[in-house]
């Protein structure tokens, strides 16, 4: 047995060959690296579970957001095609400063240009509400340019009131159901 294990003396302790002591430190070897790897494939999930939330959580927060700015945007407009009928002279009027009487609150809007999360929100959603400011803004410019309530400006109205229709109908619920849908998934992530 001496002359078989010769290649092996390395192996040997205290000059006896003891192959049940490095073959125990080979799995004392194997399951530290073994349990590195899952440790660290635990973290790396941990992490990447962490980043997922936090993305969900600022798209969420940035739709919360956006979705008040845009349900008060759309009942100014309401306002404006009601009040208009009784007084179309503060739209016409250069002297009663019709931009800044009537001006749309756009600080979300504006913001999100600026946030990285922009472009993770439903993109009918941005659509929908671009749509909406540039057309409303294009109607308002025509009335700014009327001196007097004349045909122009009654179907920049008629324009505005099927603007704001659609807003009303179709963003501002698609809106308010991807707001609820991550609300759900940020609940079940929290669980």
């Amino acid at each position: 047995m001496r002359g078989f294990l010769f290649p092996f003396r390395f192996l040997s302790v205290s000059g006896r060959p003891n192959i049940e002591f490095w073959l125990t430190q080979c799995v004392i070897l194997a399951s530290t690296v073994i349990g590195v790897y899952l440790a660290s494939f635990a973290g790396f999930q941990i992490a990447v579970d962490f980043d997922r939330y936090q993305t969900m959580s600022d798209v969420s927060n940035l739709e919360k957001s956006l979705e008040a700015e845009f349900g008060d945007n759309i009942e100014k407009v309401e306002t404006w095609i009601a009040d208009y009928p009784e007084a179309p002279m503060t739209w016409h009027a250069q002297t009663l400063a019709p931009r800044e009487a009537h001006k749309l609150d756009d600080m979300v809007w504006q913001t999100m240009r600026y946030s990285d999360r922009t472009l993770e929100v439903n993109p009918k959603v941005l659509t929908g509400v671009r749509r909406f400011y540039g057309d409303i803004e294009a109607q308002m410019t025509i009335l700014f340019m009327q001196q007097n309530a004349n045909g122009y400006a009654r179907k920049a109205m008629e324009k505005m009131t099927t603007i704001v229709a659609t807003a009303r109908q179709d963003v501002l619920p698609l809106l308010q159901s991807e707001i609820k849908r991550l609300d759900s998934e940020l609940a079940d992530m929290a669980n």
